[in-house]
This record gives C-alpha cells, structure tokens and sequence, in this order.
C-alpha cells in the first residue's frame, strides 16, 4: 500500500509541474508538438484521469468510474441506462443530505428546474389521470437531478470532464462499428439501422449522447494542429455518415447544423473550415448518388411531409397537442398524459393522428402542462443554454466550454421534430449530453490560476 501511495503521489507531483499551457483541451496545445500525435494526447487524458482518481477516497473513486462507463452502458439497452442514470441520483441525493450540502439549490436553472417540475405535478393532480401523470412527472426529475449531479459532484475536476468527452467519443466509436456489422450481416431495414438496440434509435445515440464529442471533434478539426486535425476531421466525418446511414432524418440535422456552428466557435481556420463543409457535403451527395432511396428519404420525402400542409404525416402528429393545449389552456392535460388521452383529445377530428406524443417539446408542453408550464420549461431550457453560453464568454480559450453550449441550444431547438420530453429512452440520450456540456461551467480559464 505504501509503495502504491508513493506512484501515486510522485504522479500527482509530476503533472502539477507541467505547465498548464499543456492542458489538450487549451488553445495552445503546446503539449501536441510536431512529433506527437493524436494518441498521445488521449494518453494524456488518461493519465491526468489517474491522477484525478488517484486523489479522491474509495467510495469517491467508484462513484468516477461508474460515471465514467456511462456511455457504454448507454449502449446496451434502456433498462440499464435508466438504472445507471438512477443510481447517480439516488447517489447525489444521499451524499447531499449527508453533507447538508445544498448551495447548487441556489444556481438558476436548478431552481427553473424544479419550478417547471412543481408545475408539472401540479398539472397532473388536475388531469383525468392523476395517478399516472403525477407518477410520470415525479419520476421524470432525475434527469434534471443526474445533471446536477454530474455539474455539483462527479463533474467538477476538469481531468475527469476530458475524461468523460473521451469515453464517450470511444463509446460513439464502437456504435460506428456496430452499425458496420448491422449493414454487413443484415443491412438497412427500410432505410433504417436499429442495432444494438433492436428498435430505432441508434442514430438518436449519435446525435444525443455522442454530440459533445462530435462538437469538440469539429472544432478541433478547423483549428488545431495538423495533426490533431485531419484525425478529428476523419473522425467526425465518419460518425457524420453513419448518422445518415442510420435513417434518421431530424438527428441527422440535429448532427450536422451543431457540427457546421462548431466550427465557427473556436477561432476557426476559415481555410480548413470551408474546405470541411465542401468535403461533408461531397461525402453526403456521393453517398446519396450511391444509395438512392436514401436520397429519397432524405430529401424528397422529408420536403413533402414538412408539416405546412394538412396532408403532412408531421402536421397530424403534432396537431393533437395543439388540439390539447386548446381544451386545457392553463395546466394542460397532465404531464405525459397526451398518449393515454389523445383518442378523446381528437374524439371529432379524423384527419389527425395519435402517437405517444405531439413530436415537438413545445408543443408537448403546451398540451401537457399548459401555458404555464410552456413558460416555466421554457425558461429551464434557455437557463440551461445560458449557463453554459456565459461559461463560454467566460472561459472562450477552451475547445470543449466554447462549443458546449451548442449541445442544449440544438436539443432545445423550437421548432425541430423531437422525440417525447417525459419518455424514458430520449431522456437518457438527451440528458447525458446536456450533464456533460453544463459541466463545462467547471473550467476555470488558464489566466484564473495564475
């Protein structure tokens, strides 16, 4: 024990001598001279993620490393991303009140947090159903708690955040590699891939969980080292395609508009940055002269089903929730009470169609927890996006704080198709990248440690 104390000790003493110009994820890369390659950085990473364990007790410790697999387990099913997300809050719930520790209540989009989570239970005492909506929306807040508890507990050394952006850049990896075993053994399904899973949701895996790695992959693309570049240039650009051949459209946008802004948010190379966009383009019109009924998919068919027609399949799914917010304008129909009660909502319109939900956040709160719960969420999104852009202003030399807030700016987009709001599966996707961009707030500049 005495001879392992003293490695980690010497290790602890020998990075805190390096410069801090050395960070990876500074605007210097010092540390990336001209012999070293995108490997040794990830080395890095790992070694100052030992170090970062190695000064924290036992049960600290394993709390890091279960955090820190969470991508991977994101791969496997539902159930166990739940449980993982679950137990991280349970965690952070038990620590607190062990601690007292309560100063995180004070910041402001936790207490928009659970300001538009009082509106949502109350909405669901008034609803026809009250027992499933307040069910649903008691439940529904540990996606909120599990992002402050990766903000105000696993996520506040800056080694273990690089640490988190490179698991889940590797775990976004392994999901390209299934995919390429799915489209050898099977291929597309209707245009569409749905391992590991088994049902459609592997693009959401891309486009949610692996979004704040795309985001820095980009970035560091049009303005690090060569180097560094051309391997995140690759890198982005390959997870970029399996997006499209994963069939989904809106994810797909979600992936390449975040990329496209990414770009521009850390003193882009506006030469490698054009150049990138001329050869995404390229990769995506070649792809699509290859695989036709992917073009279809992507363009024709998307154009003709925007929802600006009665006709558009988007239209008669989202209408129903305007239909809900209509008949219960003030508190809704109860939080996620839309699914069971959509059939009556719609009991005189047959030209619409029910799903589990309307297809847009907004809507959804508008039709769930009425106008004061649309107001209330909304001001939880936008103090989430503004945590994150202030962090930016603050903070505008580190790749990874000055794209982070592109991840809930994108997932919160007004007026995109999304996924349920107070489902289960989107939820977990949706908030581990929301956690780990809010993280982001944790990084302090260079100049502040001096």
């Amino acid at each position: 024990m005495k001879n392992t104390a003293s490695i980690y000790t010497y290790r602890s003493y020998l990075f805190k001598i390096l410069p801090l110009e050395h960070s990876i994820l500074s605007s210097h890369f010092s540390i990336l001279g001209e012999t070293f390659f995108a490997w040794k950085a990830a080395q890095k990473i790992c070694r100052d993620t030992l170090n970062a364990l190695s000064e924290l007790s036992v049960s600290e410790r394993i709390w890091r490393i279960f955090w820190l697999i969470g991508p991977f387990i994101l791969l496997i099913e539902r159930s166990p991303a739940d449980a993982w997300i679950s137990i991280i809050c349970l965690g952070f719930i038990a620590r607190s009140l062990k601690l007292k520790e309560g100063r995180f209540l004070r910041v402001f989009w936790v207490k928009a947090a659970f300001v538009f989570w009082a509106v949502c239970l109350i909405s669901a005492v008034f609803s026809k159903i009250p027992l499933y909506a307040f069910t649903e929306a008691f439940i529904w807040f540990r996606f909120p708690l599990f992002a402050m508890a990766c903000v105000f507990w696993l996520g506040t050394d800056k080694r273990l955040i690089y640490a988190m952006l490179l698991t889940t850049a590797a775990a976004m990896l392994v999901m390209c590699v299934i995919l390429t075993a799915e489209l050898y053994f099977v291929g597309q399904v209707r245009g569409r891939l749905s391992w590991p899973y088994g049902d459609l949701t592997s693009g959401n895996y891309l486009a949610k969980v692996g979004l704040p790695s795309f985001l820095v992959m980009v970035a560091l693309a049009v303005s690090a080292r060569p180097n560094i570049a051309g391997i995140a240039a690759l890198l982005s650009l390959i997870t970029l395609i399996f997006s499209i051949l994963t069939g989904e459209r809106i994810n797909f946008l979600i992936r390449a508009c975040s990329g496209m802004l990414a770009g521009l948010m850390w003193k882009p190379k506006w030469n490698r940055y054009f150049l990138l966009v001329a050869i995404e383009i390229v990769a995506v019109f070649l792809l699509f002269q290859a695989r036709p009924e992917m073009s279809e998919r992507f363009v024709t068919s998307f154009i003709n089903q925007l929802p600006t027609q009665s006709e558009s399949p988007y239209y008669r799914s989202m209408m129903p929730g305007i239909v809900a917010f209509q008949q219960a304008p003030i508190l809704g129909v109860g939080t996620a009470a839309f699914r069971e009660l959509c059939p009556d909502i719609i009991a005189d319109r047959q030209d619409l169609k029910c799903h589990t939900h309307p297809h847009n956040f907004y809507i959804q709160m508008a039709g769930e927890t009425g106008i004061i719960g649309l107001i209330t969420g909304t001001v939880f999104f936008i103090s989430i996006i503004a945590v994150c852009y202030f962090a930016r202003k603050r903070n505008p030399d580190n790749v990874f704080v000055a794209v982070a807030f592109i991840v809930p700016f994108s997932l919160f987009w007004p007026i995109a198709s999304s996924s349920d709001l107070f489902g289960q599966w989107n939820n977990c996707f949706m908030w581990s990248a929301i956690a780990l961009s809010l993280c982001s707030t944790n990084i302090s500049p260079e100049s502040d440690r001096e």
